[in-house]
């Protein structure tokens, strides 16, 4: 699949290809010292957002440093974990429409698992322009 111009693969972790730029989302997986990035998040579960957040701004900055490369995101079966971020990753990138739909036609149409996942991708960036306005009103207050 494509986030505009740049190469973004998926699947279980442990299938990460030889050169790619791997996020690991799954703490147990047997190949996870070849990532580049590690986030872990349980098996269902959510990731913490300030640590998804830090991840993904490392991500974005390899993506932009490296455009050509092939960037892989993963967990145990690719499905639940990786759908989630991969949608998060797809609302930032400026991918149009529904981050989930977008990741459900053009990974995987069993990604994103649960109800709590679905919300966490589709909230993500609301939270993220939330986050940023409290933050320029917090730096405003402070001058």
């Amino acid at each position: 699949m494509k986030i505009g111009p740049i190469r973004v693969a998926a699947g279980p972790f442990a299938a990460m290809p030889e050169g790619a730029f791997g996020v690991c989302l799954d703490p147990d997986a047997p190949n996870r010292a070849a990532a580049a990035l590690t986030l872990d998040i349980v098996d269902f579960g959510l990731p913490d957002p300030a640590a998804l957040r830090a991840t993904l701004d490392t991500l974005k900055a390899a993506m932009a440093a490296e455009p050509g490369r092939l960037y892989y995101v993963g967990c145990r079966a690719g499905l639940g974990r990786t759908g989630t971020v991969l949608a998060c990753l797809a609302a930032e990138s400026g991918v149009p429409g529904d981050p989930v739909d977008w990741v459900r036609a053009e990974h995987d149409p069993r990604a994103v698992e649960t109800p709590a996942q679905e919300e966490f991708a589709r909230a993500w960036p609301r939270r993220q322009t939330m986050i940023r306005a409290e933050r320029s009103a917090a730096h405003g207050q402070a001058l």
